[in-house]
């Protein structure tokens, strides 16, 4: 991902993975969390339990707007539900960069 804050530029691809986090920034209030699900494979089929995660992002700004995406954990997820609220690029760069300092942002973050 590339961020740009003089011209509030984001570039990044669709894929890049996010951890659980919860950030507050001005009026905007960003929370991703992880609840483990088992996948249960079908009786007889050979198949094993195990243990898959579950993330959900939920993005609430003062006017008690609230947007929880289920069972998503990309970047572009993120910021879908930050423009959805009205977030600027400057507000959606610094929330990135908190999520990249808080060691849940996996991929490279640069600021140019």
């Amino acid at each position: 991902m590339v961020v740009n804050e003089r011209t509030g530029t984001v570039v990044m691809g669709g894929d890049v993975r996010i951890s659980a986090v919860a950030v507050a920034h001005g009026s905007l209030t960003v929370q991703v969390a992880e609840s483990p699900m088992v996948s249960q494979p079908q009786p007889f089929s050979g198949g094993r339990t195990t243990t898959v995660p579950r993330t959900d992002v939920g993005v609430q700004e003062n006017s008690a707007q609230l947007i929880a995406l289920d069972a998503t954990s990309t970047v572009k997820q993120l910021v879908d539900a930050l423009n959805s609220v009205g977030a600027s690029p400057r507000d959606i760069i610094a929330i990135l960069q908190a999520v990249k300092e808080a060691g849940a942002l996996h991929g490279e973050l640069v600021v140019m």
